[in-house]
Formats: structure tokens, C-alpha cells, sequence
């Protein structure tokens, strides 16, 4: 069964929009670890030098003068937002994922020592040993795991260039707002008239949007029955 690395796929899968070149890199390592193990390591550290290069800008991260591979990759974990949305300890989360990865950006320090290895990245006696498929199938572990997660957070996060959205504005409603006015009529509290739409968009705005869609629906088939007679 050929070698797969369903982390990174499942990725591409998510992710339509932002794939790029990815798929070229991850058709190559899976390549290189079925069929070819002993170049498998050139692989693993090209997709990786991709992710710095890739996530830096998204993030604002300069990469410039940084030559060293665990430096850069430092970097980018520590630039990273990890925390989660809408939990109390989303700090605490974010400092402790950074601890984890750091730990893990050992491991990145250990795959660069490996690469400077004569022979098992560039150079080498023809009569020396290299990797083996196991060897090749563990590093394709890690970088389908580890990559996987950086782009992911990386790219789920809104830009931070990318301006906040507009808030629908209850005014911008006015045919929905008049038929739920005629429909329901002026609210009388303590001698004061109020309009329905104006109450249900202040106090409850899921039903008012849930209430708008309907009622759009409703005009735009009712509009296409006309055209069709």
C-alpha cells in the first residue's frame, strides 16, 4: 500500500484556496519514502523551509538574517497565535502550545544535525550506508504532523491586514423592517409606541436575521413566479 501522508492531504482538502505548490511537495516526500528512502530527508527539510518561507509574511514575521533552520522556525512558532477562541485560559492555552512546540523545535535542531550528515542529505561515499524505509517513514510522520498543524493555524486565522467586517445595520433591512411593522403593528409600553422590527433586530437578532432570510426567500420566489407567468 503506498505511503501516504493523510495529515497534509486532509489539509489541501481544507484548505482548496491556499494550496499552491504543497501538493508538489507533498507527492514528493511520499515518493521519495516509498520508493525512494534515502533521499526522503531532502524532502522532509524542503517542506519544512517551505512553511517558514510560506507562513512568515502571513504572520508578519522577518526572516531576513536568520539563516539558521531552528532559528527560523522559532520564530514563526513564537509569532503564532495557538490560544483558543472563547475560553477563559485562551493565554494560558496559546503559552503552553508555544512550550510544547518549542520542545518539538528540538526535534527541528535534531533533523537540521541530520541533514549536515554527510550522506544522508547531500555528499556522501557511494560505499556508505543511508536511510532506510523506516527512517523515511518516521520523518514523513513528523512532517505530516507538524506542518499540517503550522499551516492550519496559520491559515485559519483572519489576516491581520484584513479589515473587520461591517455589522449589519438594522436600517439596511428597510422592506423587511416595514412588512414586520405592518404585520405586527406599533408596540404600546407605558404609553410609548415602539416598531416590531426595531425590538426583535435590539433583542433577539438571530430570530430577526432567521425572520429576514425567510421573508427574502419568500420575495424572490414570489418574483420568479411573476417572470414565469
Amino acid at each position: 500500500m503506498p505511503y501516504t501522508l493523510q495529515m497534509l492531504r486532509a489539509l489541501m482538502e481544507d484548505h482548496p484556496d491556499r494550496v499552491g505548490n504543497l501538493r508538489i511537495h507533498v507527492e514528493s516526500l511520499e515518493n521519495s519514502i516509498e520508493n525512494q528512502p534515502a533521499f526522503c530527508l531532502q524532502s522532509v527539510r524542503t517542506l519544512f523551509e517551505t512553511v517558514q518561507l510560506t507562513i512568515a509574511p502571513i504572520i508578519g514575521v522577518d526572516l531576513s538574517g536568520v539563516t539558521e533552520f531552528p532559528a527560523r522556525n522559532g520564530r514563526i512558532v513564537k509569532a503564532l497565535d495557538f490560544s483558543i477562541r472563547n475560553h477563559p485560559d485562551a493565554a494560558e492555552i496559546d503559552a503552553v502550545i508555544k512550550k510544547l512546540l518549542g520542545s518539538i523545535n528540538g526535534t527541528i535542531s535534531a533533523l537540521a544535525e541530520l541533514s549536515n550528515i554527510p550522506g544522508l542529505r547531500h555528499g556522501g561515499s557511494l560505499d556508505w550506508g543511508t536511510l532506510q524505509r523506516q527512517h523515511a517513514r518516521m520523518l514523513g510522520g513528523l512532517c505530516d504532523a507538524l506542518v499540517r498543524f503550522l499551516f492550519d493555524v496559520a491559515w485559519s486565522r483572519p489576516s491581520a491586514d484584513a479589515p473587520e467586517p461591517e455589522p449589519e445595520r438594522y436600517d439596511d433591512f428597510a422592506g423587511f423592517n416595514e412588512w414586520l411593522d405592518d404585520e405586527y403593528g406599533m408596540v404600546e409600553i407605558v404609553g410609548a409606541w415602539f416598531q416590531p422590527s426595531r425590538i426583535l433586530h435590539a433583542l433577539d437578532p438571530t430570530l430577526y436575521n432567521d425572520q429576514r432570510a425567510a421573508w427574502a426567500a419568500e420575495q424572490n420566489a414570489a418574483a420568479s413566479d411573476q417572470e414565469a407567468a
